[in-house]
């Protein structure tokens, strides 16, 4: 993958638990190296506002 490669997502399930339609496509916007060589990718899509702000709704702080 490269940056401005269109993505789709490939877990469905991940894609329904966070609420995000079944076919959703974005853009790869950054990808980052880890220091054991695997890479991660950051991926922007419409509605990824949205989202952003319904994950944090996912989770309760405990304690």
């Amino acid at each position: 993958m490269v940056l401005g490669d269109q993505v789709v997502f490939a877990r469905l399930d991940v894609a329904e638990a966070l609420g995000i339609w079944r076919h959703a496509t974005g853009r790869i916007v950054d990808i980052v190296s880890g220091a054991d060589g695997a890479e991660a990718v950051n991926v922007q899509f419409e509605g990824h506002g949205l989202l952003v702000g319904y994950i944090a709704t996912l989770f309760q702080r405990i304690g």
